[in-house]
């Protein structure tokens, strides 16, 4: 096994001596071998060890964080790979770039001089390219997913930029009880975004049925919320929508004296329908309706299959959360308000 001294390995590799003291005196590498004589030697594996450090600084990573990350013990085969990964991805980044460069190009003409408008988009692209790579998107996504959702979050860059800081937000529980004012405001500022961004639905759509194609075959193994957040946000949500669901209700229940074909039944059935539209927000009620009793039929059968004992009448009058449904006179009345306006 080939063996250095470290003015050897400073004019094998041109590190100069001094930094090789320095990574010696911070623990960064120190040569393996200590003689008989006690002069220490560097090795093949040190070797190997410098090529990682000076990999690492290339790809940004400060004298600090590579200590950390060589303690992890990779081999030099894991290493390389990794170092190839991340050349693959600084190389897709350069080559968009390159591509947004060319446009800006084109468009400059023969009297050279830029459209900011240019310029300022692409700016925004770097720095959006660089933010996303912080993300879940950047940190979870294959090349081809990642370049859907950057093309998805240039369309509309500011409202998607505040999702995802929400997201961020929900992870680290910054909105109290899923009940709380604040949470509920949190919600309110979703919806807008949301109402913003739809059209982009079918784009997300798309991608949404790659990355649960990933997840399913074990490609990616967690999702933006984290298991806490994700059921903290399901619990904000139902509170959110239910609210507004059972204010609707007594909306319905004030007007029962009322004609339901008259000018109440219609301000009342009109709220209902803003209501759907509002909480499918865009996407067709025909397509939301059919794939909701599509789950909810496959989710029935798969709670009956695992059902171990048969239910009571009491057990299955528990399921029933709608209040409307206990109440035929406000479920007639709103069925005949819906049908006559």
């Amino acid at each position: 096994m080939a063996q250095w001294r470290i003015k050897e390995m400073s004019d094998l590799t041109k590190i100069s001596v001094r930094m090789l003291r320095y990574y010696d005196k911070t623990g960064l590498l120190k040569p393996s071998v200590r003689s008989a004589n006690g002069y220490r030697w560097y090795t093949e594996q040190d070797l190997a060890t410098l090529q990682q450090i000076l990999a690492l600084k290339f790809f940004g990573f400060n004298l600090s964080q590579i200590k950390t990350m060589l303690q992890h013990k990779l081999g030099i085969r894991e290493h390389l790979q990794a170092q190839r990964f991340m050349l693959h991805e600084q190389i897709e980044q350069l080559t968009q770039s390159q591509e947004a460069l060319n446009v800006v190009l084109k468009r400059l003409g023969s009297s050279g001089t830029p459209d900011w408008n240019d310029l300022i988009s692409l700016i925004e692209r770097y720095r959006m390219a660089e933010d996303v790579k912080k993300t879940w998107f950047g940190k979870n996504l294959d090349k081809a997913q990642l370049a859907e959702w950057l093309e998805i979050r240039s369309q509309h860059p500011k409202e998607y930029e505040k999702w995802e800081e929400l997201i961020a937000q929900v992870n680290d529980m910054k909105f109290g009880a899923p009940e709380s004012a604040q949470a509920q405001r949190m919600l309110e500022q979703m919806l807008t975004i949301t109402k913003t961004i739809k059209d982009t639905f079918a784009q997300q759509r798309k991608l949404n049925a790659g990355i649960l194609r990933s997840v399913r075959a074990g490609k990616i193994s967690s999702m933006p919320l984290t298991p806490e957040a994700q059921q903290w946000f399901s619990k904000a949500s139902l509170i959110f929508w239910l609210g507004r669901w059972n204010s609707l209700y007594q909306e319905i229940l004030k007007n029962l004296k009322a004609d339901p074909a008259g000018a109440e039944g219609k301000k009342v059935a009109q709220e209902w329908r803003n209501l759907i539209t509002e909480q499918l927000v865009g996407t067709s009620p025909d397509l939301v309706i059919g794939t909701m009793l599509w789950q909810d039929m496959a989710r029935q059968k798969s709670e009956l299959e695992e059902q171990k004992t048969l239910s009571t009448a009491q057990d299955m009058v528990k399921k029933i959360h709608v209040e409307l449904f206990f109440n035929p006179e406000a479920l007639s009345w709103i069925e005949v308000a819906l049908n006559s306006h």
